[in-house]
């Protein structure tokens, strides 16, 4: 699910500077160890990070424009931004140099002239360090019984997502799910029992819902929510149509139900002119939810 720690080829370092021989030098450096890009200015830098968030910044100290460092202290600065390693490159090697790098939040420094020798072995020691805390964050994500990601991870990705939304006008569905009649199940089967139909419902999910940008999440206890960005309404609808039918396929016994078998009921929503925030969002999938479940379960409703 996630990179390995030595998994160096998948990264992604943006080089800022606008001499285009030293682009040149330090990509040739580089273009063995990993995947690079390169801008011209800062504030290309800053518009780049923000919407495809490399693994680590190279960065000359001195530019057109918006210099490096006070690029680096708006990167650091911002929420989404600050978690990029940032390294300067530069000829400014003085003390008074080296303490305005760290003031301003980067990593570390590399003289000029480059030493490719050098310069790969410091990109590679700080992707190494870089792939350690995304995996260490990335795990924080996950639920521990199912595997796929936790309450914690939604909340964070949903709001991301209404943000995104608000910028773009991007359509953004949700469905809320919950296993039917599981307090019953675990009275009856056991609660190993139990986690053990937690574990397949929620991979069965994630087996379906597969497109990258899209996530299946455990919200607490045996309810599920599903985030589907760039979904419409309609969209939802069928994905859901066909949760509700997979779920009730995997013909898992439970004869406390009056299907005999494990199902789920679910509730479907998107974002509206009307529905903008997270909240009336969330209100609105669990409303369609209810209605679901007043419909005899086993099913999935929509949201007025």
């Amino acid at each position: 699910m996630f990179k390995d720690v030595s998994d160096l080829a998948s990264c992604e370092v943006l080089i800022v500077d606008d001499s285009e021989l030293m682009r040149r030098l330090l990509v040739g450096c580089l273009q063995e160890i990993c995947n690079v890009k390169t801008v011209e200015s800062a504030e290309e830098a800053i518009a780049y990070c923000q919407e495809e968030q490399p693994d680590l910044v190279l960065m000359d100290w001195v530019l057109e424009g918006m210099s490096g460092l006070e690029a680096c202290k708006k990167m650091q600065a911002t929420p989404k931004l600050s978690e990029i390693p940032i390294v300067f490159v530069t000829s400014n090697a003085n003390e008074e140099s080296q303490l305005q790098c760290w003031e301003a939040g980067a990593v570390d420094f590399v003289p000029k002239p480059i030493v490719p020798k050098t310069l790969q072995n410091r990109v590679k020691t700080h992707l190494k360090y870089k792939l350690q805390a995304d995996i260490l964050r990335n795990y924080s994500f996950i639920d521990g019984l199912t595997g796929i990601y936790n309450r914690r991870f939604f909340d964070t990705e949903v709001e991301r997502l209404m943000k995104q939304r608000h910028r773009a006008a991007h359509s953004l569905s949700m469905i809320m799910i919950d296993i039917d009649f599981f307090k019953k199940y675990n009275d009856h089967y056991g609660h190993l029992a139990g986690d053990d139909v937690l574990k397949q419902v929620a991979d069965k999910l994630k087996e379906i819902v597969r497109r990258p940008l899209d996530s299946v999440c455990r919200y607490g206890g045996e309810e599920f929510v599903v985030l589907l960005p760039d979904t419409p309404l309609q969209g939802a609808k069928i994905i859901a149509k066909t949760l509700v039918r997979a779920i009730a396929g995997m013909e898992l016994e439970h004869s406390q139900s009056e299907h005999n078998v494990v199902t789920i009921s679910a509730g479907v929503a998107s974002a509206t002119k009307t529905c903008t925030s997270v909240e009336s969002l969330m209100q609105s999938a669990d409303d369609a939810l209810y209605q679901a479940k007043g419909a005899g379960r086993n099913t999935y409703k929509c949201a007025n």
